[in-house]
């Protein structure tokens, strides 16, 4: 090998260790910064929130693939193909399902998991009918239905992950109660899922935001604040009861079960915009990708750790 050749693989060898380093997620990034078990913190992270305030708002959610002729329910798989996995395995929701495929993709992809989004925005996986326009609500309607129609064609799929904003509000006549009325909804799609699906998983929805919550952390970007629990909301003010978690330890286990990751959102009394120089939201209600990327392997613990 002449000098020159030697010269470049060494220059190639250094680039490439360089870009390494450079993509290698700081110590304490994001989720690991509250992990219960082994709490830490990097100084480093301080001033920083990625995405920025700006950026965040355009930010894609995780990848995932269309599947060819599927129109109701929408379906697009993720993680791995199918050839070479060891289930098929879907995820169903509304736009928080989206929201949440960054940290279930992190846990798909550890456990060869061909995965499947099935999601209608402003619908949760609940028979309950929607306070939405008339039209909404009954397209709401039908792709409950038509979901779990679709899941009796496809008994290849043994587990479910369901997940859906907490706020969604439900008609209830007078004297009910609207919460009721919600996990009731649930619970009754939930147990109309197929014998096929032999464990149904519900994450509970994440704590929500506020609509100024960018301008504060913008502020304090401005002024070289540290970010740590800069912005924070009341947690009682922003993290309503889930009626989807309700539903599902009403049907119980072994077959519902119910993963809570909120304590990497929140302490006892305060939820957070930016943690461990992650932001976030991308919004009032959804997680940024980046933030839910550092949650995925908490949410494999989790998984791991479900009593069978």
């Amino acid at each position: 090998m002449t000098a020159r050749r030697i010269a470049l693989a060494i220059l190639a060898a250094v680039l490439l260790t360089a870009s390494a380093a450079a993509s290698r997620t700081p110590a304490c990034f994001g989720a690991a910064s509250r992990d219960p078990a082994a709490p830490c913190h990097n100084a480093a992270l301080d001033q920083s929130a990625k995405p920025t305030p700006n950026a965040a708002p355009l930010e894609l959610n995780a990848p995932c693939h269309p599947l060819p002729y599927t129109h109701v329910p929408r379906v697009c798989w993720f993680a791995h193909r199918k050839k070479g996995s060891s289930a098929t395995v879907a995820l169903v929701g509304d736009s928080h399902a989206s929201s949440w495929r960054s940290a279930v993709r992190v846990l798909a992809r550890s456990m060869r998991w061909h995965a499947l989004t099935l999601r209608r925005s402003s619908c949760p996986f609940n028979e309950a009918r929607r306070d939405s326009p008339p039209k909404e609500s009954a397209s709401c309607a039908q792709w409950v239905r038509a979901t779990i129609r679709w899941f009796g064609k496809h008994p290849e799929i043994r587990t479910v992950i369901v997940t859906g904003s907490a706020y969604s509000g439900v008609v209830a006549q007078d004297g009910q109660d609207p919460h009721t009325v919600a996990v009731d909804g649930y619970r009754e799609a939930l147990a109309a899922l197929p014998p096929s699906i032999q464990h149904v998983i519900v994450l509970r929805d994440t704590p929500r935001s506020s609509v100024d919550m960018f301008d504060c952390v913008r502020q304090a970007m401005r002024a070289d604040q540290s970010l740590v629990g800069v912005c924070a909301q009341p947690k009682g003010d922003v993290l309503p009861p889930d009626p989807g978690v309700e539903a599902a330890q009403q049907l119980g286990g072994p077959r519902f079960q119910v993963i809570d990751l909120t304590d990497f959102f929140c302490d006892i009394d305060r939820c957070f915009p930016v943690i461990g120089g992650a932001l976030v939201y991308k919004d009032i209600s959804h997680m940024t990708t980046v933030f839910g990327t550092s949650l995925g392997p908490y949410l494999r613990n989790a998984y791991l750790h479900l009593t069978p």
